[in-house]
């Protein structure tokens, strides 16, 4: 029996139950980003209907609100397939699946059941996905207690990334297709945003706990100096 034919890298894998994509990449890239365009501008609005002052600054607050919303979309729904299905996830033809298989070109470990990439997706989705959720209702509602959950994702988050980030570079990046679309796009591109934003999170609400506490602190030496 001949060994089942897949764009994977390396080519040396087997999948015996892979199932080819029925959707290609533009049908998959196209609805995912009009899907997380249409999730930005409905929380645009929702945040520009509010009728408070905002902590801090809003269109900064807005656009860290829209950060946690996608990423609990993200994580929860596209993440959480993944970690449900990844068994048999190359054989299957669902949308999510097909998504996976597209992106598995830029990392075939999706598509192994790799173990160190199902429990980081597993994690991402049950706990950054509902705390991604949760940090921005706290930010819409404006509650100081925000900034502790916003710093505490966005660590989860970069951390996460950064260990998915040398695992693969410290190996040759051997599961990604040699092409540079696949690998700058996919893997860098795509994967570097839950970097970027998480660290400029962590530096700002990290500054406003800080901030809390020295004057919590002012306050309590003010107490015991009367």
């Amino acid at each position: 029996m001949s060994a089942v034919q897949h764009p994977f890298y390396p080519t040396s894998i087997v999948l015996p139950h892979f199932v080819p994509q029925e959707y290609t990449a533009l049908e998959i890239l196209v609805p995912f980003f009009a899907g997380v365009g249409g999730l930005i501008v409905l929380g645009s609005l929702a945040m520009n209907s509010r009728r408070i002052n905002l902590s801090s600054s809003k269109v900064g607050t807005t656009l860290v609100f829209l950060w946690f919303l996608s990423c609990g979309v993200i994580h929860t729904i596209v993440e959480g397939y993944f970690a449900f299905n990844h068994k048999d996830i190359a054989g299957q033809t669902t949308f999510l699946a097909d998504l996976w298989k597209e992106y598995a070109k830029s990392d075939s470990r999706y598509m192994t059941s790799d173990s160190f990439v199902w429990i980081m997706e597993s994690v991402t989705a049950i706990f950054w996905g509902s705390l991604s959720f949760y940090s921005a209702y706290l930010i819409y509602a404006n509650k100081p207690s925000r900034h502790l959950f916003q710093f505490t994702v966005s660590l989860g988050q970069f951390y996460g990334d950064v260990l998915y980030y040398f695992t693969t570079l410290v190996e040759g990046a051997q599961d990604c297709t040699p092409h540079p679309y696949y690998f700058y796009f996919y893997f860098v591109f795509m994967n570097i945003l839950w970097i970027f934003f998480p660290a400029m999170i962590m530096y700002s609400s990290g500054k406003e706990i800080v901030k809390g506490l020295a004057m919590s602190q002012e306050s309590e030496n003010v107490k015991k100096a009367k």
